[in-house]
């Protein structure tokens, strides 16, 4: 189920400058639960995921932010922040990446996605309208497309301990666009030690 919001269009779609107009922002946030360690620093083809992510991102922008509190991720060139009020999850990530961002339009995407593409990110930005806060995949809120503007409603969210991201869009105007075929293989993620066992078989 996709997250809903207005489908009232006022203008045509837009599409996005390259490089000055948007911020890749990376969730590597803490430790996972079910993998026992960062999911960022895990290695997919002798690299960690999170140097996958980047090298989508850099075919896009040159600037980028790594949401984390870790030193490990220094190595990769990028500012590392520490989530502004921690222990907030993912919607803490979002908040901090908001804040601190320069630009508008904002790639957000979680750390535990090193099979993502190019044509991933570039398919999400095509959608771009600037009638809509937000711009999801069906079902994959963590490869996302934020209005900087958002930023308050994360906030209030954090306030309000509404930490379900999921909730936190429901109160914004979402456009959620479907996964194609083509796409399907390069957003999956990795969550648990059986994904990543899997995960040399994924195409």
């Amino acid at each position: 189920m996709g997250f809903s919001g207005s489908t009232t269009k006022r203008s045509p779609t837009m599409t996005l400058g390259i490089d000055q107009d948007i911020t890749g922002i990376i969730l590597a946030g803490g430790k996972s639960s079910r993998m026992g360690q960062d999911k960022g620093l895990k290695l997919h083809n002798g690299k960690p995921f999170i140097q996958h992510i980047i090298h989508s991102i850099e075919t896009i922008t040159n600037k980028i932010l790594i949401i984390t509190g870790s030193s490990n991720y220094q190595i990769f060139g990028y500012p590392c922040i520490p989530d502004i009020i921690p222990d907030q999850g993912p919607v803490g990530g979002i908040y901090s990446g908001l804040k601190h961002t320069k630009t508008k339009q904002n790639l957000v995407l979680s750390c535990d996605v090193p099979f993502v593409k190019p044509l991933v990110l570039n398919n999400l930005i095509s959608e771009y309208d600037p009638n809509y806060d937000v711009i999801t995949y069906e079902d994959i809120p963590l490869i996302t497309l934020y209005n900087k503007s958002v930023e308050r409603t994360f906030f209030e969210s954090i306030r309000e301990q509404r930490l379900s991201l999921r909730k936190t869009l429901s109160k914004l105007n979402v456009k959620s666009i479907p996964v194609k075929e083509s796409i399907a293989p390069y957003v999956k993620n990795i969550n648990t030690h059986q994904q990543y066992k899997e995960a040399n078989t994924w195409k």
